[in-house]
């Protein structure tokens, strides 16, 4: 046994069973999975049992750990969610900042007598927040309440200026210090930091997104190349902000708020990037802050002294943010406790700034000793207050899903265009960060013709830098099939290959297509293109009653998706634009005024058009004009949408279902 705990082998083993057991023993104790792994890293590590003797591997791994940590964090924040509230995420955020920043600061410079830039790190380490009982509010189904927002919001607003302050603090540290291992920790910086900064931040947010999305597109059509681009670029911005000085973990970050829209939170290649990471990465760097613990020291009185100073920091710190912010926001006696709550969670964002200014020598590894204690202490605070209110929060009342979540577009017809379809429902998706789901319903026997549908869309989809996986289903029914599809994949939106507005035997009495649309328990579209387009015609209606204003509102959000790439130019035909201007902020669109929108659309569409209008309007027009409407319209590039159950395509009414839902609303 002696002789193998200095091998490879030894310590990959020992480091797999760590990674492996961790999660196992934090869920049977009930303790975050990162706390056993750490203790497991100090079990097995050189102050204890001595398993791993190649202790410099662990660093190594874990060294990459952090940066994709960081990167994760990037890819995975959500900037429709922080765009949407934004007034309170952002003073919520500065103010959980500036608050324990401050007092960190002050207990640093005057208690624990440290130098500025070693109190400026004790600053962001306790103004930084992970939530660590976010999945309590989550089972809960509170994650869409104003609470549990702003809470995520402001922790990442915390977060990025803690990362701030780091990059400002280790530019000015003596950044040539050398590891247990040999190893340079990191090197004086090349460029100064008003230059590095900016520079980092153009190619992260402007130069990485393009050089992602021309890749995509032009040469990584399989997710193997895409991962590896994504690490790539990873490492690229990373190495490039320790070239100017600051940490890498900030490239990373960075890198991956760069990337975020072209990995979608919900796409096969998101789980991939994140199963490389937390398989193996991210626990190592656990691991890896373990080996560095004596565990003689955790009970050493100092150490625990300093711990205690922490929570206080944490706990004053926080608390005294929440109580401000809701003087200017408004917050509830329970949303104050939930928000409260969830910020003093501690993890990520504190390990890596302690484990920085331990490498840095701007720590004793007391203080890295002492924030272990804090977090474990943090973990258990968060999570007793977070399930406390989370019984006291009201019921929550169903919200709407953002349509671009999951989108299902059909895909069974061999005459449509796969690209136009895929590149349809891609743009509705990205709106969210979500992932479209190419679908064929086909019965037994056709199956081989309906596979090979799926794979020319995912094959579309790929060369259009989207990520998707196809589903088949086998059913006898079209419309059953699709709905039942819908419920186990968890739809936002349904697209549904359409033959237009065709006189008929079906254009009167309907077709499928009317069930699915009667039946579906998210918003439907009926999409029939014909050819490529340039330009997109919205005709939103009049919104006359309230279910017609809903659906208004919905084909103005698709219209305005489908536009939002900037190479489609937007045209808006209603009678009034003061209520389109409510729903196409800061978006550029033309206004064309016309009481009869019917009239632009028999005289002004051209076959480069793609008309986006609600379902209802086609069904209610007198017979002679729908006519003559629907001839003109038979070979054009037309999207009727209808909020959930509500799509109907035959013109003598609604079908029955939707009827009794009616009856249901008046």
């Amino acid at each position: 046994m002696t002789g193998l705990i200095g091998t490879v082998e030894m310590t990959l083993l020992v480091l797999l069973v760590a990674i492996l057991a961790g999660p196992i023993i934090g869920a049977k104790f009930r303790v975050p999975g990162l706390l056993a792994l750490i203790f497991l890293g100090m079990l097995f590590g050189p102050f204890a049992l001595g398993w791993m003797g190649r202790t410099g591997l662990v660093f190594d791994l874990g060294s990459i750990g952090i940066l994709y940590l960081m990167f994760l964090a990037g890819l995975g924040f959500n900037l429709n969610a922080f765009n949407d509230n934004r007034t309170s995420a952002l003073g919520f955020g500065l103010l959980s900042f500036i608050v324990p920043f401050g007092l960190s600061l002050l207990a640093g410079l005057a208690y624990f007598e440290a130098g500025i830039l070693a109190a400026a790190l004790l600053g962001s380490m306790w103004a930084s927040n992970t939530l660590v009982a976010y999945p309590d509010v989550r089972a809960a189904g509170l994650e869409q309440t104003r609470a549990v927002r702003d809470a995520m919001s402001g922790g990442v607003v915390a977060d990025v200026l803690a990362l701030l302050v780091l990059a400002v603090a280790t530019t000015y540290a003596v950044v040539e210090t050398v590891d247990p291992d040999g190893a340079t920790i990191g090197a004086a910086p090349s460029l100064p930091l008003w230059v590095s900064i900016p520079l980092l931040v153009l190619f992260a947010l402007w130069v990485l997104p393009r050089i992602g999305e021309w890749f995509f597109v032009r040469v990584g059509f399989s997710r193997m190349q895409r991962l590896l681009f994504a690490l790539a670029a990873m490492a690229a911005t990373a190495t490039l902000a320790e070239v100017g000085g600051i940490a890498g973990i900030i490239g990373a970050f960075l890198a991956g708020i760069g990337l975020n829209r072209l990995v979608p939170k919900n796409s096969e290649l998101m789980d991939r990037i994140d199963f490389v990471g937390s398989s193996i990465f991210i626990p190592a760097f656990l691991v890896s802050i373990g080996l560095r613990i004596d565990p003689a020291a955790m009970i050493d009185p100092r150490t625990l002294l300093m711990a205690l100073v922490f929570i206080g920091l944490v706990v004053v710190g926080k608390g005294v943010a929440v109580l401000v912010a809701a003087v200017f926001f408004g917050y509830s006696t329970v949303e104050r406790g939930l928000i409260g709550s969830l910020s003093i969670g501690q993890a990520a964002s504190t390990l890596a700034v302690g484990q920085i200014g331990l490498e840095l020598g701007l720590f004793e590894q007391r203080v890295v000793n002492a924030s272990i204690v804090t977090i474990v202490v943090a973990a258990l605070l968060t999570s007793f207050g977070t399930q406390f209110f989370i019984r006291k929060m009201p019921v929550a009342l169903p919200t709407a899903e953002a349509i671009g979540e999951r989108v299902l577009v059909d895909v069974r017809s061999a005459s449509s265009d796969a690209r136009a379809f895929v590149d349809f429902a891609g743009r509705i998706a990205r709106g969210d960060d979500g992932v479209e789901i190419p679908f064929v319903v086909t019965r037994r026997e056709d199956k081989a013709a309906a596979r090979q549908c799926i794979a020319e869309a995912e094959e579309a989809a790929t060369a259009a830098g989207y990520d998707c996986e196809g589903v088949l289903r086998l059913s006898q029914s079209f419309a059953d099939g699709t709905l039942e599809l819908a419920d186990e994949t968890d739809a936002t939106m349904v697209i549904v290959d359409w033959d237009g507005p065709r006189p008929g035997a079906t254009y009167f009495f309907g077709t499928e297509l009317d069930h699915v649309g009667a039946g579906a328990q998210v918003p439907v579209i009926a999409l029939q293109l014909t050819s490529s387009w340039k330009r997109v015609v919205v005709v939103p209606g009049t919104g006359g009653i309230a279910w017609h204003a809903e659906d208004a509102r919905l084909t103005l959000e698709v219209a305005r998706r489908l536009a939002a790439r900037g190479d489609t130019q937007l045209l808006v035909v209603a009678n009034d634009e003061a209520k389109v201007r409510e729903h196409l902020d800061k978006t550029d669109y033309e206004f064309r005024a016309a009481s009869r929108a019917g009239d632009v659309l028999l005289t002004e569409i051209g076959p480069t058009d793609l008309v986006v209008a609600p379902a209802y309007l086609l069904p209610e027009m007198p017979l002679h004009r729908r006519l003559q409407l629907s001839s003109r319209m038979a070979d054009q590039n037309l999207a009727l949408v209808a909020g959930a159950g509500r799509l109907t395509l035959a013109p003598q009414g609604l079908p029955n279902a939707m009827d009794r839902m009616l009856g249901q609303h008046h």
